[in-house]
């Protein structure tokens, strides 16, 4: 399901409502009408995760109407963890040598762009291992940087598909992302409380995922 129909409904609301997508859990920040969002932060615990099932923890800042251009940075557990930053849909730059990622690892990603732009920052942050890297991407080749209207801003843990099904979800019982900011370019920020939140349902209707937010804070909680 794509986030473009459930965004205008949910967000800035005086109770947040909850809505469904097949891979991904978390919270979605709209930006008032005329204003754009030019840094989104946001600091997690690594979860203790084991097998062969894969998941990934990002922030990030995106297009507000099918969440398909977005700059992000986080983690991803597949047999294995991985530190990276990306300008989806250009593939995910991989620094996990610079910031090496462990289990309990306190992580820190901020994302940085303008409405429009061609270039973007994420800074990735192992605070734990005091391991930082600032990556500047460059918006693919072939992008239209009027798609990225920094419109959305993203904390999110998600989870894969595989020839459109669900893959099993690996245990990781509660992430929450803490210390969450999104400034506007008028100079303001928006608390995380007038966010709209997303669970993870598979194509049977289960529903895997419960999120929560306060006004600087998302917490995702496995069901």
């Amino acid at each position: 399901m794509k986030l473009s129909t459930l965004l205008k409904s949910l967000c800035f609301v005086p109770t947040v409502l909850g809505a469904f997508d097949l891979n991904r859990a978390g919270a979605v920040l709209k930006a008032p009408e005329g204003d754009s969002f030019t840094s989104v932060t946001g600091t997690f615990t690594v979860p203790n995760l084991t097998g062969n099932n894969k998941l990934s923890i990002w922030i990030a800042i995106g297009d507000s109407l099918n969440q398909d251009i977005v700059l992000k940075g986080g983690i991803t557990y597949a047999n294995g963890l991985k530190s990276w930053a990306a300008w989806f849909p250009a593939p995910e730059t991989d620094i996990t040598s610079t910031v090496p990622v462990r289990s309990g690892d306190s992580i820190t990603v901020t994302v940085s762009t303008a409405a429009g732009s061609t270039g973007g920052t994420v800074v990735v942050e192992n605070k734990t291992q005091n391991r930082r890297t600032t990556q500047t991407i460059t918006a693919p080749a072939d992008f239209d940087p009027s798609r990225l209207n920094a419109l959305a801003a993203d904390w999110f843990v998600q989870a894969y598909q595989t020839a459109g099904e669900l893959v099993q979800v690996p245990r990781f019982q509660t992430v929450t992302f803490t210390a969450c900011s999104a400034t506007l370019a008028s100079g303001g920020t928006v608390a995380l409380t007038s966010a709209g939140v997303y669970e993870i349902q598979g194509t049977s209707g289960q529903i895997y995922s419960r999120t929560t937010t306060t006004a600087n804070g998302v917490t995702v909680r496995q069901q």
